[in-house]
């Protein structure tokens, strides 16, 4: 995991592990999805005769309902976050949990996205100023006040390059930060601390993204870091926030729990007292284990376990919108991706109508380009890789990459991604490329690729835009902290700094336009099919809950309440 103390304070390490699988377990792999409703059904069956699914976990149907000081909910998820360090966060779990821990700086709207108030109660902006004003009395969880001198030194936190954030190209348009990061200033000099409770932050040039990059300052209290390193500190191991929940403990690979927040901000909030993030590691797990109210809810329980899930007049289940496509993320230090030819004969090796079409079971649909369909910038005319297996053989023969041996791994127990590799796998024996298949346990891939780059190729989302198209100068921009795959293009760099310069809407879409095309062109990723998800909430429990396309069913957490008793 992240170099972080906090994972010496967890009760055991999570496992390192790496499952090599052969063509053939992986055709029977196939064959099982078929299999899908019989194997759940089977499942519900054993969770009913009292098979324990995870450790810890409840048994049968609650019966009384909680009255509100003692309401708590167990949320089921597939994979771990990585580290509860706000500096070091990266990916979604861990972006939750520091979330909860924390809170936002700047809140995002959960259906609109628009930047709404969060510790941050209001803000004005003139010109490249935008000069923001605290919550009355907001204080961190061990009751000490919360001030902008912990808002600032939080900000240069993340800049400081020795940290290691991958946040950190998030503030860089911040007058001066360039500086600071690189350690030819001591101070960065777009951040002014005007009073306890207002702070001015002047941007060096427009930033289409700030408000949204504000909502990942998750602030630390400066006078418990100040001088100490901020990616290898023992304060992460019993952080202190201004979140509506306080770390209680974590059990790497099973059970995150964190309590209520007695200084939250939000008067009254949260309702439910306790959130427990457990980890069932195998989506047809969480169906069982929400069919039989195991745990109260889900982002993740297997969509094609709808109908079994409907059993349980309990649950409500929404269906999201479609985000960024999946498909596979190549890393471009290998000597054969590092071709376009290569990457480019991949993607028309695999077809992914017939795919959505099976192994989707018609619940997702093929996918184009790294922007999800309902953003403002998603080009509607854009092309998807044509479906060409003998024209992907000439370019694999042509690029003198027949034969090779490529390594692509997924995270385990998502079985849209196994499904996925396995198919892969077959289609590309075909044009010449021996699949080398992984399953990998969700918190050390995510490592793996966001620290240490170690992946030749990757099926987890590490790429697209849903909410803020900008994240792609992130992913994309050369050297740019996100961008894991080693792409370069210094005309995609030029229309990336554009389109983070260009706050208009339709100004921009043109230009997000172009760097759609060029990235279908040079293809450092396949975006290929669209994830269907299932979220699923016990809503005779529960009750203010918003369920979100970007931030999915727990972002407004802190809202919940109980739901009336019958």
């Amino acid at each position: 995991m992240r170099s972080s103390p906090s994972r010496d304070f967890f009760e055991r390490e999570p496992s390192k592990t790496v499952r090599i699988l052969s063509h053939s377990t992986l055709r029977a792999m196939l064959s099982r999805r078929r299999l899908l409703a019989t194997t759940l059904a089977g499942g519900a069956a054993a969770a009913a005769a009292g098979t324990t699914l995870a450790s810890g976990s409840r048994q049968g149907r609650w019966s009384a309902y909680p009255a509100q000081d003692d309401l708590s909910i167990i949320i089921g998820t597939l994979g771990d976050a990585s580290t509860i360090n706000p500096f070091l966060a990266g990916d979604s779990e861990d972006e939750w949990r520091c979330k909860m821990l924390y809170d936002e700086f700047v809140r995002q709207d959960p259906v609109s996205y628009a930047p709404i108030p969060g510790i941050a109660a209001e803000w004005s902006v003139d010109g490249l100023a935008y000069t923001f004003t605290l919550q009355p009395n907001v204080k961190f969880s061990d009751g000490s006040d919360l001030t902008t001198e912990d808002v600032a030194f939080t900000i240069k936190g993340f800049l400081t390059k020795s940290v290691g954030s991958p946040k950190l190209d998030r503030f860089l348009l911040i007058d001066g930060a360039p500086a600071f990061s690189d350690g030819s200033a001591d101070d960065v000099s777009g951040i002014e601390v005007l009073d306890p409770q207002t702070i001015r932050i002047t941007l060096s040039a427009p930033d289409a993204s700030f408000l949204y990059s504000m909502r990942y300052v998750w602030i630390v209290p400066k006078a418990q870091l100040e001088g100490k390193n901020l990616a290898d500190d023992e304060f992460f191991q019993q952080p202190v926030g201004a979140g509506p929940y306080v770390f209680q403990s974590w059990t790497s690979n099973a059970d995150f729990v964190a309590t209520r927040n007695e200084h939250f901000f939000e008067s009254g909030k949260p309702a439910i007292g306790t959130f427990t993030h457990r980890v069932i590691a195998d989506s047809q797990s969480l169906v069982i284990a929400l069919q039989s109210n195991e745990i109260d809810a889900s982002n993740y329980p297997n969509p094609t376990g709808k109908d079994l899930l409907e059993e349980n007049t309990d649950l409500d289940l929404i269906v999201p919108p479609f985000g960024a496509p999946n498909g596979w993320l190549f890393n471009l230090e290998n000597e054969h991706l590092a071709k376009k030819d290569v990457r480019r004969a991949i993607a028309m090796a695999l077809n992914s109508e017939q795919f959505a079409a099976d192994s989707l079971l018609g619940l997702g649909k093929p996918g184009v380009g790294p922007i999800a369909p309902d953003s403002w910038a998603f080009d509607p005319n854009l092309q998807p890789v044509p479906y060409d297996p003998e024209g992907a053989k000439a370019l694999i023969d042509g690029s003198g990459s027949a034969g090779a041996e490529i390594t692509f791994s997924v995270n385990q127990g998502n079985i849209f991604r196994e499904d996925w590799l396995t198919y892969t796998q077959q289609a590309l024996k075909d044009i010449g490329i021996e699949v080398n298949a992984e399953l990998v346990d969700y918190a050390t891939h995510v490592e793996a690729v966001t620290k240490n780059h170690d992946f030749t190729v990757t099926g987890v989302d590490f790429t697209g835009a849903s909410s803020d198209p900008g994240l792609l100068r992130l992913q994309f921009g050369t050297g740019a902290s996100g961008n894991y795959c080693g792409y370069s293009n210094p005309d995609l760099d030029t229309l990336l700094d554009q389109a983070r310069n260009t706050p208009e809407v339709e100004d921009a879409k043109p230009i997000y336009a172009q760097i759609q095309a060029i990235l279908m062109e040079d293809l450092p990723a396949h975006w290929a099919w669209y994830r269907p998800f299932l979220h699923a909430v016990n809503k005779s429990k529960f009750a203010g809950y918003t369920d979100s396309g970007d931030y999915q069913l727990f972002y407004t957490l802190r809202d919940w309440t109980a739901a009336a008793q019958p």
